[in-house]
C-alpha cells in the first residue's frame, strides 16, 4: 500500500501549470517596465530574493512530508516510497 491515490497524479501537472502561469505573469511584468534601471532591479529582486525565499519555504515543506513519512517507517521504506536514495532521504531529513 502506498500513501497516494490516482488523484495525486494530477498534482505535479497542476503545479506545472500554476508554475508556468505564475513565471509568464512575472517576465511579462519585467518586460513591461520601461526604465532600463528599474526594470534590472525588479528583476535582480526576483531572482536574487523572491525565487530563494520561495525555494527555502519549498524544501520546509519537502522536508516536513518527508519527516511524516519516516514515522514508522525505516529509511529504506520511505526511500522506496518516493523514489530516492536512502542516503538522500536521510539528507532531506537533516534539511539538506
Amino acid at each position: 500500500m502506498t500513501d497516494s491515490t490516482l488523484s495525486d497524479q494530477q498534482v505535479p501537472d497542476d503545479l506545472r501549470v500554476l508554475t508556468v502561469e505564475y513565471l509568464s505573469a512575472v517576465r511579462a511584468c519585467l518586460a513591461g517596465i520601461e526604465a532600463p534601471v528599474v526594470r534590472e532591479r525588479a528583476a535582480r529582486l526576483f531572482t536574487d530574493q523572491l525565487l530563494p525565499d520561495v525555494a527555502k519555504a519549498v524544501k520546509d515543506i519537502r522536508t516536513a512530508a518527508v519527516g511524516e513519512l519516516r514515522q514508522g517507517r525505516t529509511l529504506r521504506e520511505v526511500s522506496v516510497l518516493i523514489g530516492l536514495s536512502v542516503p538522500r532521504v536521510d539528507q532531506l531529513l537533516k534539511g539538506k
